[in-house]
């Protein structure tokens, strides 16, 4: 099977790179049918995806994290290519969610046994991701996460966001539109997930499956600085969906209009701003090596 690895250097503070000097020679090894190319720029991976698809490239494995992953995925979205994963980040949720293996050598096994399990994609307007979209507070803790020292990891470093975030936010009314269901009251936020988790392992929507044709909404409301700061813990374990001021639900398509432009993020890449629309897309992506959901 023709496959372009995709390699970013840089993701998981170097991680990425130290995984591929390792998994380098196993590839080397097997001859002309690899081929590899590393990311010199933000967009870059999406770039090399989309070129790789018009190549006519059977596969693309990507090795680096969640932003990694994002652009791969929106370069190959929607095509026959078949999408491999070697997590090589600091947070890794798509991995998470797919239960994809951790160790690198493990992983390129699992990619080389020829499983293959297709999953829905999200669009957020006109961006595809796999994980979780979102507006309102962790939008812009997303956007602070961007801006903090490299050297702060993972969830340490979306923790240190939401700490700068929060005596800054209140919740603003916004207008929820779930497949014709309208809502309209103040939120802290509003989270669109195909995956589990963000953030680096905060379990965001817990009963997200990326296969089940439909987007996991959660609507966090009023909430108040203290009454954040004690129902966040609860996120690591996906228990805060029993507090009585968030609400989940499940829809294929959810636009998001508010008073002042607020910001949008997806993967925890922030994408524009309100209104946003997201959107369910069923069988948009085969990945490789995934275990196959049971019966």
């Amino acid at each position: 099977m023709s496959t372009l690895v995709i390699v970013n250097r840089a993701a998981g503070h170097g991680r990425a790179a130290r995984i591929w000097e390792q998994i380098r020679p196993v590839l080397l090894a097997r001859g002309s049918e690899y081929e590899w190319l590393e990311t010199l720029r933000p967009g870059h991976a999406t770039e090399l995806a989309r070129d790789a698809v018009s190549r006519g490239f059977q596969r693309i494995i990507a090795v680096g994290g969640d932003g990694t992953v994002h652009e791969t995925v929106n370069g190959l979205a929607q095509s026959p290519v078949v999408l491999g994963v070697i997590p090589a980040g600091t947070g890794n949720d798509f991995a998470k969610t797919l239960a994809l293996p951790k160790d690198p050598s493990q992983a390129l096994a699992a990619i080389d046994s020829g499983r293959v399990r297709r999953i829905d994609l999200a669009r957020a307007n006109d961006r595809y991701y796999m994980n979780v979209a979102g507006v309102g507070f962790d939008a812009e803790v997303a956007g602070e996460a961007n801006r903090i020292p490299k050297y702060i990891k993972g969830a340490a470093g979306y923790l240190v966001s939401i700490f700068r975030v929060l005596p800054r936010y209140s919740p603003i009314t916004l207008r929820i539109n779930l497949d014709g269901r309208v809502l309209e009251q103040p939120c802290l936020l509003v989270s669109a997930g195909n995956g589990r988790y963000y953030g680096g392992g905060l379990k965001i929507c817990p009963e997200a499956v990326p296969d089940d044709g439909l987007l996991d909404v959660i609507v966090g409301g009023d909430f108040g600085k203290a009454e954040t700061l004690a129902v966040l813990p609860r996120v690591f374990t996906g228990t805060h969906i029993t507090h009585p001021k968030v609400k989940t639900y499940r829809a294929v398509k959810v636009s998001i209009e508010s008073p002042v432009p607020l910001l949008v993020q997806a993967d925890g890449e922030i994408i524009g701003q309100t209104p946003v629309t997201f959107e369910l897309i069923p069988g948009a992506l085969a990945v490789a090596g995934a275990p196959l959901p049971s019966a």
